[in-house]
């Protein structure tokens, strides 16, 4: 339901609706964009940006680096530009400024990684999506020459949000060990960074002495209600399991700020299994830093997001 909005007099004021558009374009023309309205273009820190930070599934790999793209004639820039209603006879439209507006000074900010390793090699795509009032601007690329320009409706953001998750596991490379993981697994976060190094380095030796170390501490289950404590061989299998036959990662950041000014950001980390994605949740047991891997799926991708944008503006 869309919030009524109220004058100073008590009466309603008739919202802009945000028609919703997305469209492709070079770089070339998103600073052609930028240049006319003279701002900073849109791609210059992202083409800048750092990978994915480490952590588990850190190794997958970067793509091979996309080509040099051509320089484009202004004229050809400018028709582009123009077929997506951000430019008429080269100045930027109402609608062209107000995204450059929303992107440059937004109050409230997602930026999603995600690196999938499909059969046709390793893809890794980046999202940002930036939100002021009733806006929401998105950019997005693989390759960091062609992007994908979308503004909405705040109301029609969770869809945008949902779609950056969606991944076809039938396209994914076929993992090491497919067998079913459980829906929910709560282990020490020091045994899952220790065990996956150990994996990594192929020390089976270190993977049973790390995980004796910490026996009795994994829990597993359907729901994180119902959870019991399990076996260290299960503890071993589904450890081993992360490390080997995990297909791709999601780092999401949201950073905002609260009524008083103050900024916060929240993260939230996905890895990719074959039988679909796991959340990673870190929180606290009995004096031990833990970490809850549950099974999720792309829609529920806005409603942690939407908790933590609660969080960092509240």
């Amino acid at each position: 339901m869309s919030p009524v909005r109220l004058d100073d007099r008590g009466r309603e004021v008739e919202q802009r609706a945000v028609p919703p558009r997305r469209v492709r374009l070079p770089r070339a023309a998103l600073d052609r964009l930028a240049r006319l309205a003279a701002v900073e273009s849109p791609a210059t820190r992202i083409v800048g940006a750092s990978g994915l930070p480490t952590g588990p599934d850190s190794r997958l790999g970067e793509p091979a680096a996309a080509a040099h793209e051509q320089p484009v004639p202004d004229g050809d820039l400018d028709g582009a530009l123009a077929a997506a209603g951000l430019l008429h006879a080269g100045t930027p439209t109402a609608e062209g400024s107000a995204v450059l507006a929303v992107w440059h000074a937004p109050a409230l900010a997602v930026d999603l990684e995600m690196l999938v390793v499909l059969r046709r090699g390793t893809v890794r795509v980046r999202s940002w999506h930036r939100n002021l009032d009733e806006w929401v601007v998105c950019l997005s690329t693989a390759d960091g020459t062609s992007f994908e320009l979308a503004w909405l409706s705040a109301d029609d953001w969770w869809l945008e949000l949902g779609r950056a998750a969606h991944v076809d596991t039938r396209t994914l490379r076929p993992a090491a060990d497919a067998e079913a993981f459980p829906h929910v697994v709560e282990t020490p976060w020091e045994l899952l960074l220790a065990t996956g190094e150990a994996v990594r380095r192929r020390r089976h030796d270190l993977l049973e002495q790390l995980v004796a170390d910490h026996s009795g501490l994994t829990r597993a289950g359907a729901t994180p209600d119902t959870l019991d404590a399990v076996d260290d061989s299960d503890v071993r299998h589904w450890h081993a399991q992360l490390e080997q036959s995990s297909s791709g990662r999601l780092h999401a950041t949201v950073v905002g700020r609260s009524e008083r000014g103050r900024p916060g950001a929240g993260i939230v980390e996905w890895v990719l299994l074959p039988g679909g994605w796991r959340s990673l949740t870190p929180f606290r047991r009995d004096g031990w830093t833990m970490v809850r891997i549950e099974r999720v799926s792309a829609v529920d991708l806005p409603r942690a997001l939407a908790v933590l944008a609660a969080e960092v503006t509240s």
